[in-house]
């Protein structure tokens, strides 16, 4: 019983304080979401690829949800260790409480509930499988709930390789290196303790799309500019009152350099803060040339011309991606993004259709043993086939269930696929906009967690029963 008269109260109290403060202070960072597991940079890969040749790799990368599964197991063998320890050495020994008591009652509680479904001669043999796929997939679950987890990771530029639009190849340029091209992202700064950390309020922007921005926004703001002219000056055709003389093109003039001091207000602001961007790309109003046909000149150069001189509009990198570090002199020409450390290892297909695959497995290898060979009389029924009116009949719903047999494959892994990948979005998107109060979305994600766990580990448990039911009994039964 924790008594929160002490210390205890005060220590929570610092703890809330100090979660708004960073909230209030910080702005969070969404990291990259994909479905996939995320890659290691290639010098910090612990292991798994390993060249044998040129251009010829062994094994696969490593990834943060495989580092997530590695931790999963890591903690189940202590989990394991730490009841070993804790368990009575004889009947005549006492209880030990705490942690202990509580794994012993819930372990118990599931054993009597399966075996309530199950078979009494199977049931030690389907628990253990039941009991390692809930503890298994209910840990991987609940691992979001941990801090840092899918939130502390590598700062990590991110762009993508040019494709070519008919053929999908990779494209190439001169030297034959494959080019690439920024996506979105966010800047970078020093943080605490020197860290490098990515700065939440400033979203990175290339020049070129900045550029291109100011410039439709800038015609935009000119043809508006006109138009209110040209009301003004048919206002004082009809008689009617206005609040800007519209002679000399007075609306006009006052117009654009209202919008103008507006662009150049929000440009400002975000440079106090952020590095990349264009702070002054509209020219003021004097250097602007009106034509009869409605057209508008800079100087001696035409709209585009002019907006070209700020930035290049090419969109690919002028550098190899792969070399780039925070800090070095291209660290600004790229946007980055967070790649965690470690993520919920049942958002990646490879964990939960591995996990379906044992488990189907499983089913069979238990059939097997209950029925020997008389199992797969269950799917390819050809005794009834020529004995019976309903042998053809019997034979189509065996194959039926070998079907099924394999659907089950795709349901287990996808069903905790998207069940969990979902709940990691969930719990990105919310803290992001609602960054104090996010906690009802994590007790949310603590119940779904035991849900697809106990899900996952019954079905598991069902089939295996009844893959020790006799087809021949069935018939049986049936006459």
């Amino acid at each position: 019983m924790i008594s929160w008269s002490g210390k205890r109260r005060w220590v929570a109290l610092l703890m809330l304080l100090a979660g708004v403060a960073v909230t209030l202070l910080v702005r969070p960072v969404i990291p990259v979401i994909q479905l996939p597991g995320e890659v290691y940079p290639s010098h910090w890969q612990l292991f798994g690829q390993i060249e044998i040749a040129d251009d010829l790799f062994l094994g696969s990368p490593m990834t943060n949800t495989l580092m997530g599964s590695i931790l999963v197991w890591l903690l189940i063998i202590l989990l394991i260790l730490y009841l070993r320890w804790r368990m009575p050495q004889s009947d005549a020994e006492a209880p030990r409480g705490g942690i202990y008591n509580m794994l012993e009652a819930i372990i118990d509680g599931l054993y009597s509930f399966v075996g309530g479904i199950v078979k009494p001669q199977y049931l030690k043999p389907i628990f253990r499988v039941f009991i390692t796929i809930f503890v298994l997939v209910l840990i991987g679950n609940w691992f979001s709930l941990v801090p840092g987890v899918e939130s502390i990771g590598f700062i990590h530029p991110h762009y993508k390789p040019v494709l070519d639009a008919e053929t999908g190849v990779e494209v190439v340029d001169e030297q034959g290196h494959t080019k690439y091209k920024v996506t979105d992202g966010f800047e970078i700064y020093r943080g605490f303790l020197g860290f490098w950390m990515v700065h939440g309020s400033c979203e990175w922007i290339h020049p070129g799309v900045e550029v291109a921005t100011d410039q439709a926004a800038f015609l935009a703001a000119i043809q508006t500019a006109q138009l209110e002219q040209r009301t003004a000056e048919l206002q004082v055709k009809a008689g009617q009152s206005v609040a800007i003389d519209p002679s000399d093109n007075a609306v006009r003039a006052a117009s654009y350099e209202a919008a103008h001091a507006e662009h150049l207000a929000a440009k400002t602001a975000r440079a106090e803060s952020c590095y990349t961007g264009i702070t002054q790309t509209w020219p003021s109003y004097a250097a602007l040339e009106f034509t009869d046909e409605g057209d508008v000149w800079i100087g001696e150069q035409t709209v585009a011309e002019y907006f070209a001189t700020f930035a290049p509009r090419s969109e690919y990198l002028s550098t190899d991606p792969h070399h780039i570090v925070p800090g070095d002199e291209h660290s600004e020409e790229v946007p980055w993004v967070v790649l965690p450390y470690i993520r919920v290892p049942t958002t990646d297909i490879n964990f939960t259709l591995s996990l379906a695959l044992i488990a189907v497995v499983l089913i069979q290898w238990i059939g097997f043993q209950a029925l020997g060979i008389g199992y797969l009389t269950k799917f390819f029924n050809f005794r009834t086939l020529f004995t019976s009116p309903l042998g053809g009949i019997d034979l189509a719903v065996g194959l039926l269930e070998f079907i099924g047999e394999i659907a089950r494959i795709l349901s287990f892994a996808f069903r905790l696929l998207g069940n969990m990948f979902a709940g990691a979005v969930m719990l990105f998107v919310m803290s992001y906009l609602f960054t104090i109060i996010p906690w009802p979305f994590f007790i949310l994600k603590f119940f779904v967690g035991i849900i697809q766990a106990l899900i996952f580990g019954m079905l598991t448990a069902i089939f295996m029963n009844l893959a020790t039911d006799s087809h021949h009994h069935e018939e049986h039964a049936s006459h």
